[in-house]
């Protein structure tokens, strides 16, 4: 998840459719009367017929016009009106981005903490994502690396309005598929991990991880987007100044409560992306019975599931927790909802 590789404790176990083509005809006038008037005809009731016939040819041009433009503009209109945050610029992934907000004292990093300006925002639903779910087990490493940098300009329409009006700045990170080791700026990433490098604010992802999913959670729609939500809940708390200030109180703290500490970060993420999923829900499909088994999901990597001891104390969170953070930020839309550094004790642990 952090920079602290915190995945590494897990064991080794378009909508646009196809424009309809319409026919048009040519309205050729009857057989008896092309050519010349017939003797006798009357002049001014030939040039009636003309008039009016002129003017269904123009009637029925201007509707078959129409049919061929007015579904794109009415549709256009029909996704403004119903999903929130369409004006928003998606920035191109940043592999060179500016530096994370850093606290110049301890008082500073406290107020990055527990009085962002980030939890002042809210997380409007619905907002769009036009992207269906992969199967990690098929594709290959260059496939999902493109899926999941794809998927991160649905994480940044949600989330990237949030944090510019919290006054920061908002930034797309790379998204790294590796299917082998890898060196980063946050050192050697394990062979199943997800995590999020605040030295270089990129996230990196392995092609194995989905080998130590639970069986049952494999056909869960978006359970590896959701993992990389996670992440992304990591990039907000980079471009917010919150990464930074918890990793300096944590170098200050005893071990206990720098584990504490370190639970916060975890499950701030995890509410946030939560918040995630039911942003986007209406428009990738995550129905009510989805949902549940994603926050079931969750659970699976608490630090008592992964080592099998119910009164482990680690630095991610029991799976209770985890499941229960996640589920708030599904329930909630104002981010300071996930404002865990608040939280009693016996919430984050």
């Amino acid at each position: 998840m952090s920079s602290r590789n915190p995945w590494a404790t897990f064991p080794s176990g378009s909508a646009g459719g196809r424009r309809r083509r319409v026919s048009t005809q040519s309205w050729p006038l009857p057989t008896q009367q092309r050519g010349r008037s017939r003797k006798g005809s009357n002049p001014l009731a030939k040039l009636l017929r003309w008039i009016g016939t002129a003017l269904f040819i123009i009637y029925t041009f201007l509707n078959l016009v129409g049919m061929l433009t007015d579904g794109d503009v009415s549709s256009d209109s029909r996704i403004q009106e119903h999903y929130n945050n369409e004006s928003y610029q998606i920035p191109q992934a940043d592999s060179r981005p500016p530096a994370l907000p850093s606290p110049a004292t301890y008082e500073q990093a406290k107020s990055f903490l527990v009085d962002n300006p980030i939890y002042d925002q809210q997380v409007l639903s619905p907002v769009r994502c036009d992207i269906n779910p992969i199967d990690l087990s098929r594709a290959s490493a260059r496939q999902i690396e493109q899926h999941l940098n794809d998927y991160t300009s649905c994480l940044m329409r949600v989330f990237g309005p949030a944090i510019e009006g919290a006054g920061f700045t908002a930034v797309r990170p790379p998204v790294t598929v590796y299917d082998g080791p890898i060196y980063t700026a946050c050192g050697e990433m394990p062979e199943y991990n997800a995590a999020y490098c605040a030295a270089d604010q990129q996230v990196y992802f392995a092609k194995r991880l989905a080998d130590i999913f639970p069986r049952e959670y494999l056909d869960v729609p978006f359970v590896a987007e959701s993992v990389l939500a996670h992440e992304f809940g990591h990039a907000i708390q980079g471009r917010t100044g919150i990464l930074i200030s918890e990793r300096a109180y944590e170098q200050q703290l005893s071990e206990l409560d720098a584990l504490e500490f370190s639970r916060r970060t975890e499950v701030q993420a995890d509410c946030w992306a939560g918040q995630f999923n039911s942003s986007v829900n209406d428009s990738i499909g995550i129905g009510a019975s989805d949902q549940r088994r994603l926050a079931s999901f969750f659970s699976t990597l608490g630090d008592d599931a992964l080592t099998g001891d119910p009164n482990a104390v680690g630095n991610h969170g029991r799976g209770e927790s985890r499941q229960r953070w996640y589920t708030t930020g599904t329930q909630e839309t104002s981010m300071g909802a996930c404002n865990t550094f608040v939280a009693p004790s016996n919430t984050v642990k």
